[in-house]
Order: C-alpha cells, then sequence, then structure tokens
C-alpha cells in the first residue's frame, strides 16, 4: 500500500511543479523524512498540506492530466465524500478506514490533501472561528459517529446533528475561508482538521519557504523550518521515537485491497 502512496504523491508533486503550485509533506510525513529519510515504520499514510490560494488552483487542474487510474477526490467531485479536505486515490484499490464501511464514496488508496485557511490576529475571532470550524466537522463526522458511538443517549444525539444537511458545513466552512482569507492572514489553519495547533495557526511562511526533503527515494517540497514546524506539532523531542506500546497508526483501516 505504500508504494501506491508514494506513486500518488509523485504524481501530485509532479503537477504541483508543473503548475508552480506550492505545497509541503506535511505531519508524520515530514517527521519521517527528517528522523527517517522515509514512512515512519508504523506509519500508513501520506499528508501534504498547501495554501487555499494553491489548493484551489490544484483544483481547476484537468482531471486528463491525472494518470488515468487517479481520482482527485473532494466534496465536489464526489457527492458522497463528507469531508472538508481532499484526497488523491489509486482506482482499482479499497482502503476504508474504520468506521467508514457504509459511506458509498471512492474508497481507494489515497493520499490526504488539506488546504489551509486564514487564522485571524484576535484571540477571541480566532477562537470564535476555531468554534464555527469544529461545528462543521462534527456535522459531517456525524455521518460516521452515529455507528461508532457505544451509548445509546451518543448513538441518539449523534443521529439527531447528521439530520442536518452536509451541504450546510460546506457552506459556512467556505465562508470561513472568505472572512479569514489566507492571502490576508499570517497564520493559517485547516478548517477540516481539529486540534489546538489549527485553530491558533500555523506560520504562513512554513507554506511559503521551502526546501526539499528526500522520503521514500524522491524529493519533495517542505518548509524551510522544517525544525520549527515540527517542534510545533511534536514537541521538542520529535526526533525520538516512542516507546513500542505507543507506536500505532493514527486512523486504522478496516480492509484494504491491492
Amino acid at each position: 500500500m505504500q508504494l501506491i502512496q508514494v506513486e500518488l504523491l509523485a504524481e501530485f508533486d509532479a503537477l504541483c511543479r508543473k503548475h508552480k503550485l506550492r505545497y509541503i509533506i506535511a505531519s508524520g510525513t515530514l517527521l519521517g523524512a527528517v528522523r527517517h529519510g522515509a514512512f515512519i515504520p508504523w506509519d500508513d499514510d501520506i499528508d501534504v498540506e498547501m495554501l487555499r490560494s494553491d489548493f484551489d488552483k490544484f483544483c481547476q487542474i484537468d482531471k486528463q492530466e491525472f494518470r488515468e487510474d487517479t481520482f482527485f477526490q473532494t466534496n465536489k467531485t464526489d457527492k458522497h465524500y463528507p469531508w472538508l479536505y481532499g484526497k488523491l486515490r489509486r482506482t482499482g484499490t479499497q482502503a476504508v478506514r474504520l468506521g467508514q464501511e457504509h459511506l458509498k464514496m471512492h474508497s481507494g488508496v489515497f493520499i490526504d490533501i488539506f488546504p489551509r485557511d486564514g487564522v485571524p490576529k484576535s484571540v477571541a475571532l480566532r477562537s470564535a472561528r476555531g468554534v464555527i470550524a469544529t461545528m462543521c466537522r462534527k456535522i459531517l463526522y456525524s455521518r460516521v459517529a452515529y455507528r461508532l458511538s457505544e451509548t445509546f443517549i451518543g448513538r441518539l444525539g449523534w443521529s439527531v446533528v447528521r439530520l442536518i444537511p452536509k451541504q450546510a458545513a460546506f457552506g459556512i466552512a467556505k465562508l470561513l475561508s472568505v472572512v479569514f482569507e489566507e492571502k490576508r492572514s499570517e497564520r493559517v489553519g485547516c478548517i477540516g482538521y481539529h486540534g489546538e495547533a489549527e485553530t491558533n495557526g500555523f506560520h504562513k511562511r512554513w507554506f511559503t519557504e521551502l526546501v526539499t526533503l528526500p522520503f521514500e527515494g524522491g524529493t519533495y517540497y517542505a518548509p524551510a523550518d522544517w525544525d520549527g514546524y515540527l517542534r510545533y506539532v511534536y514537541g521538542e523531542g520529535y526526533m525520538t521515537p516512542p516507546p513500542p506500546n505507543r507506536r500505532h497508526v493514527t486512523s486504522p483501516l478496516s480492509s484494504y485491497s491491492l
């Protein structure tokens, strides 16, 4: 599966270079590149991140430029897809996240593509943006959570939230990206992903001042200050692997086929 993911990353990188779009390998993928020059041994996915302005341009690339067996998935290209970020998928394969077996979306082996929108300087506005972004994610996650909840009350609550149309969350998230425009912001965050770091935002320069790093036999864009990025996400000791009992995939699969 990792070989297919690396193929997808290489295709993504080639398209971005061709169209002069900026991106970075991110999160565990960046950590793997720095610490191992490859995947973290127990990791199972690839993450890339882009500023919203570059992501929107990537969305405009003609599908004829992709490999015939590559599918660029967003909530616009797949009506069953419930998330606020994109995926590049390999048609003819399967990689189904645990708890998402019932979703009718395209489910081939994938890499994640996270767009980053503006984060305001004001603490109050930043908090408000974070609350609204969380609300959007909860509306969308309810499509999965109502099946995963272990209590009747939990299942009932998520079932009620699930009655809110997906398009409402998509529309609110779009409004956030317009109100807090990435081009006018010094910090950026992903509306479609949770966490304090996302609420407070990342330095925009981590997505504009770039170098290349080796990863699985190729070279891919990364923040010039990759050390600052990794310290922000993982803390000072990011170069030290966790103990064996904490080495696990963050989003396990329930099934896959290659």
